[in-house]
C-alpha cells in the first residue's frame, strides 16, 4: 500500500508527530508512506518520510496574499502543480490530510485533482478551519456564523491573521464547495466535541469517525532529572503549564491570576513562551522558551505535580496526554476534547474561565500526585499512539478494499 499524509509540519508539533506516528506504524507494516509537508524543520527520524511542498519565495508569497486580502490556500499554485504531478507518478492508494493551511497548497488546484482521480480520501480535523471561512476556532467567543455561512468575521485578526480585506463569506462559499466535492471522502474527528460540531456544519453529509489522538509513551514516561535544582524550585509543588505558542485563546491571560492564587507552596513554571512575554511576567512565575527536546519536556512532566491547562478553545491536545503518560494529574478548563481524556481519578476539569475553581484543582491535584500517579498513567495507555496509528491503519484498508 503506498500513503501520502498532508500536513503543515512533518515531525514537529502536535500535528507532524501525529502524522509521524501514523506513517511510522504503516511503514512497519509493509506500506510506502509519504509525508508531503510545507514548512519547519523535519525531525531525524521523519526524514525518511518527507517531501517538501514549495519554497520559501512562494510560501512568502502565499503568505502576503493570506495576510491582506484572507486568501489561505489561494497561493501556491507551482507547488501544488509540482505535488499533482508526484503524485500521479507515486500512485497513491490512500492520500490522508492533516492541516493544510499553513501557505503550502492551493486548495482548488489539489481538490480539483483529488476529486477525478478517485483515490479514497481521509480527512483528520485538527481543528475546526476546513468548515469555518476563516478561524480555526470559534467557541471562545461564541460565534455561530460557520453554521449558516460566515461573513464580516469578528476573528480576522486571529490565525490565520489577516490585517486587511476581510475574505470570510467567499472562502466559506469556496471550501464548501470544494471540501464537499470529493465522492471518495471520510472525515476523521479526534474526540466526541469535533464529530458533533460536523454535524451543524456543511460537512455534515461527509462519513466521520472518531480516532482520538495518541501519545507516544516510548517518548512520553516518568523519567528522573534534576530541574528543580537546576531553577532552583524549593517550594513544595510545581505547576506546570505548556503550549506550543502561548496566545488568548490558550488561556495566557489567565496564568498570573493562577500564580497568585496558587500562593507560596506552589511554583508555577510556564513553557513556550516569547522572550517578550517572559520578560513581562510577574514575580513569582518561571517563564521559559519552548524545550530543545521531547526528553526535556518529558523529564518537565515528570518533575510537575500537576499540569494545568487553561485553554480556552481546543480540540484534543497532546500535552494534557503527554503528562499523563509522564505519571502527572492534569487540571484542565471544560474545553472542546478535554474532558474525555480527563477523569476523576487522573485530574479535574472545571469551566471556563474560572481560576478560583481551577487553582483549588491544582493544589489538590498536586497534594495527591503520588496518589494518582499509577491511575494517570494506566489512563494514558487508552490514549497509546499505537492505537490511534492502528486505528488509522484499519481505516486505510477499510477504504481501499
Amino acid at each position: 500500500m503506498r500513503i501520502v499524509e498532508l500536513n503543515t509540519y512533518c515531525g514537529s508539533g502536535s500535528t507532524g508527530r501525529i502524522a509521524l506516528d501514523i506513517a511510522d506504524y504503516a511503514a512497519k507494516q509493509g506500506a510506502d508512506t509519504i509525508i508531503g509537508f510545507g514548512t519547519g524543520a523535519v525531525t531525524p527520524e521523519a526524514e525518511i518520510f518527507a517531501l517538501r511542498i514549495g519554497g520559501r519565495t512562494e510560501r512568502k508569497w502565499h503568505g502576503a496574499i493570506r495576510k491582506f486580502f484572507d486568501m489561505e490556500g489561494y497561493g501556491s499554485q507551482q507547488a501544488t502543480r509540482r505535488l499533482i504531478a508526484f503524485l500521479k507518478e507515486y500512485q497513491p492508494d490512500v492520500i490522508h490530510l492533516h492541516n493544510i493551511h499553513g501557505c503550502y497548497v492551493n486548495h482548488r488546484l489539489l481538490f480539483s485533482y483529488l476529486r477525478i482521480s478517485n483515490i479514497p480520501v481521509l480527512w483528520t480535523l485538527h481543528d475546526c478551519w476546513p468548515f469555518t471561512g476563516h478561524c480555526a476556532y470559534f467557541d471562545y467567543i461564541g460565534c455561530e456564523r460557520w453554521k449558516t455561512g460566515c461573513y464580516r468575521c469578528p476573528q480576522k485578526a486571529s490565525y490565520p491573521t489577516c490585517i486587511g480585506l476581510d475574505g470570510s463569506k467567499r472562502n466559506y462559499l469556496r471550501r464548501k464547495n470544494l471540501f464537499t466535492s470529493l465522492p471518495k471522502l471520510m472525515l476523521i474527528a479526534p474526540c466526541e466535541w469535533m464529530k458533533g460540531l460536523l454535524t451543524n456544519s456543511f460537512l455534515h453529509d461527509v462519513p466521520v469517525k472518531v480516532i482520538y489522538n495518541g501519545v507516544n509513551r516510548g517518548l512520553y514516561y516518568p523519567r528522573e532529572s534534576k530541574l528543580r535544582e537546576k531553577y532552583g524550585i524549593t517550594v513544595p509543588y510545581l505547576a506546570l503549564a505548556v503550549a506550543s505558542e502561548w496566545e488568548e485563546r490558550k488561556g495566557f491571560k489567565y496564568l498570573p491570576k493562577l500564580a497568585n492564587k496558587l500562593g507560596n507552596d506552589c511554583k508555577l513554571v510556564v513553557i513556550g513562551l516569547s522572550y517578550d512575554q517572559i520578560a513581562a511576567l510577574p514575580e513569582g512565575i518561571l517563564g521559559l522558551p519552548r524545550t530543545a527536546s521531547t526528553r526535556e519536556l518529558a523529564q518537565w512532566y515528570s518533575t510537575a505535580d500537576c499540569l494545568v491547562n487553561p485553554t480556552m478553545e481546543d480540540n484534543m491536545p497532546l500535552v494534557n496526554l503527554e503528562a499523563l503518560a509522564c505519571g502527572t494529574p492534569v487540571a484542565t478548563f471544560r474545553t472542546g476534547g478535554c474532558p474525555e481524556c480527563i477523569t476523576d481519578v487522573c485530574g479535574a476539569v472545571v469551566e471556563k474561565g474560572n481560576v478560583e475553581t481551577l487553582a483549588k484543582a491544582v493544589i489538590r491535584l498536586c497534594a495527591a500526585k503520588s496518589e494518582l500517579r499509577p491511575a494517570c498513567i494506566a489512563q494514558a495507555e487508552h490514549f497509546d499512539s499505537q492505537f490511534c496509528a492502528k486505528a488509522y491503519w484499519d481505516v486505510y484498508q477499510e477504504v481501499t478494499q
